[in-house]
């Protein structure tokens, strides 16, 4: 892609033309010149299939048990992992934007449905899960 140094002044220009947390420099110049640039639409960011989330829950949980009853992030999804060999599906490892796989983030979701329902301990320091009793109960009748 072409490299183009242009003055302070047409820059303040083309920027009246642009709409915050939207546009580009290159769509906002598109707008100053008065024609519509084909929109480009975003590619998907996943194209395998997913584990249902809810299939995280019993793994989750079961790790925590297995840890005496809490355990850091870290831990908890290398026991998943571990877990759910064989079960995850290759939609599974794609990244996300930020470099983390989908089932991690899966799992990391399925923490705060879980918290919610009150399977797992809301108020633990910064990366440490537990299970609770309710969380316990739960994974007693599957």
């Amino acid at each position: 892609m072409p490299v183009v140094r242009i003055s302070e002044e047409l820059f303040k220009e083309v920027q009246k033309y642009a709409e915050p947390l939207v546009d580009d420099f290159e769509s906002a110049l598109w707008k100053a010149l008065g024609r519509n640039r084909k929109s480009k639409k975003p590619t998907p960011r996943g194209t395998g299939e997913l584990t249902p989330q809810g299939e995280f829950w019993k793994p989750i949980l079961e790790a925590l048990v297995e840890m005496g009853g809490q355990g850091s992030r870290q831990e908890v999804l290398r026991a998943v992992e571990r877990k759910m060999k064989g079960r995850l599906k290759p939609g599974d490892y794609e990244r996300n934007k930020d470099g983390t796989t989908k089932w991690s983030k899966a799992v990391d979701f399925q923490r705060k449905a879980m918290v919610l329902e009150g399977l797992m301990a809301m108020n633990t320091p910064r990366g440490i899960w537990k299970i609770t009793d309710q969380g316990k109960q739960w994974l007693s009748r599957r």
